[in-house]
């Protein structure tokens, strides 16, 4: 494994780096963490860490003047995120050294020279760094055995306390270890199931924790990340309810294929990934469980309140379906339109087969689009005078299209005629 040249770089990452040099020069920066670790590994991480021996903010307001990026300082920690015009971020940092008062506190920071500052870091392959010099990138600056642990595929510590100072490394290991195919080193694994046995999680406010699940469930692996943080004990450590059955890594899969799909299979208004593989995880459990899981968890207000309506709705549609022997596409539109994307994707991977997992399907990729030939317009000039009969008469069109019984705007117009106007004239 080996750094690239600069000039290997892609156009944008080369210019952002050129600028983050000059912006702090005399001072050197320096490349670190995620995004040295994936530029040896071969991958592509859009988002930059930089890390300067000097004031952070300051450097980063002159490079965000001169890339035209939106700048977020955070004084408290040394810090500043920079969003560029291209939507890609880029974080930079003070180096510094960090000690936590208290278990899963956040940290008390000051400045300190690089080595210190890598030293601070979760695992050792995030704690590698690369000097960025005029038209140089590197030589690799790692004193810690990143690279030997990235060529070995492994997850390792760097502290005793690691887990205890920082309780969602517990998620970030798993997170890489599903992510890479990883192993966790042996002294890592025992440092984790110390920090649960031990109650760390315990010490981690609810919006903490819905945070690292949402980054876990944004993950192509999530399924397996999610089965292993279930079997270290991780997800019961959060809540004692959140005790996710066997089938539920099955359910997992399948949510995941369908969103594999999704080129392929139009799912209606981009079903959000991260919130789908969420609602996956919860779906087994019973609504009350699901209700003070979110409690503790404490997403944001939005979010929890359509996944608890969404878990709900959607196991009662799950429900309805299994029992039903009607599918036509109008009675399964009446299930779907409630619910949302997310849901609809769960609710496929539920339905593993036969003919609801038929009917559920074939609407989710073709018949949703099915609306009236007829507008608001057509109908008042067939006598219709606007109000909620206007509703009633789409809706009526609509289930008749969906069922096959109407094709074209004369056969819509001559429903219309004897279903609406003709029997309210009669009145």
């Amino acid at each position: 494994m080996r750094l690239p040249q600069l000039g290997d770089l892609d156009p944008l990452s080369r210019t952002a780096l050129e600028a983050a040099r000059r912006a702090a020069a005399p001072a050197p920066i320096y490349a670190v963490g995620g995004y040295v670790r994936d530029l040896l590994l071969g991958r592509r991480n859009v988002d930059i860490d930089l890390v300067v021996e000097d004031d952070a903010i300051a450097v980063a307001g002159r490079l965000a003047h001169a890339l035209k990026a939106v700048v977020t300082p955070h004084p408290r920690f040394g810090t500043a995120h920079l969003r560029l015009p291209d939507g890609r971020r880029l974080d930079l940092a003070t180096a510094r050294s960090e000690r936590y008062p208290h278990a899963a506190a956040l940290p008390e920071v000051q400045p300190a020279p690089l080595l210190a500052d890598l030293l601070r870091r979760d695992f050792s392959i995030n704690a590698m760094a690369a000097r960025i010099d005029r038209h140089r990138f590197g030589p690799l600056i790692d004193s810690l055995g990143g690279l030997q642990d990235l060529e070995r595929g492994r997850i390792r510590a760097l502290h005793e306390q690691s887990f205890i100072d920082d309780p969602t490394r517990l998620f970030r290991t798993a997170r890489f270890e599903g992510r890479y195919r990883f192993i966790i080193a042996r002294s890592t694994l025992r440092l984790m199931k110390a920090a649960v046995k031990g109650g760390a999680i315990g010490h981690l406010a609810g919006s903490r924790i819905f945070r690292e699940l949402h980054l876990v469930a944004q993950e192509l692996s999530a399924p397996r990340i999610i089965w292993r943080l279930r079997n270290l004990g991780v997800l019961t450590a959060v809540h004692p309810t959140l005790t996710l059955p066997a089938a539920a890594f099955g359910l997992l899969e399948r949510v995941r294929q369908v969103l594999s799909q999704a080129p392929s299979l139009p799912l209606p208004e981009n079903a959000a990934e991260g919130e789908a593989l969420l609602l996956g995880m919860l779906y087994l459990l019973h609504p009350k469980t699901v209700i003070t899981v979110l409690k503790r968890l404490t997403p944001p207000h939005r979010i929890a309140e359509r996944l608890a309506a969404d878990h709900k709705a959607c196991r009662n549609a799950a429900q309805k379906l299994t029992r039903a022997v009607d599918f036509r596409q109008s009675r399964i539109a009446r299930l779907l339109d409630p619910l949302s994307p997310e849901a609809r994707v769960v609710l496929l991977a539920v339905l593993t087969k036969g003919s609801a997992r038929d009917a559920v399907s074939r609407y989710v990729t073709t018949s949703w689009r099915i609306v009236p030939l007829l507008k608001g317009e057509d109908l008042h000039r067939l006598g219709l005078k606007p109000g909620p009969i206007y509703r009633r008469t789409l809706a009526a069109l609509r289930a008749a299209r969906l069922d096959g019984r109407l094709h074209t705007k004369e056969e819509e117009t001559s429903f219309v005629l004897q279903r609406f106007v003709r029997g309210r004239l009669r009145h």
